[in-house]
């Protein structure tokens, strides 16, 4: 089996490819993309995994943290993003 390549099967034809996705281009504006970023809140609410109530702590900065149960009769520590 021979195998060749047709010359005048190839055309020539101008490079329309345009990224609509990644990098921002020159045409569009920097304020647009930064007014769509979301805003985290500073309290999140956590539920106890022994008694059931719920406890707003603030946003902790770390994956993992320990969360102690504000009912005096439970007292319980939860303990977030340990592997235990």
């Amino acid at each position: 089996m021979k195998l060749t390549l047709r010359s005048r099967g190839i055309k020539k034809k101008k490079d329309e490819y345009k990224d609509a996705l990644g990098w921002t281009t020159t045409g569009t504006s920097q304020a647009a993309a930064e007014a769509s970023t979301e805003t985290l809140p500073d309290i999140v609410m956590h539920q106890c995994s022994m008694c059931g109530a719920m406890n707003k702590i603030p946003r902790p900065k770390r994956d993992r943290y320990k969360v102690i149960c504000a009912q005096e009769e439970c007292g319980n520590e939860d303990k977030v993003g340990f592997d235990e």
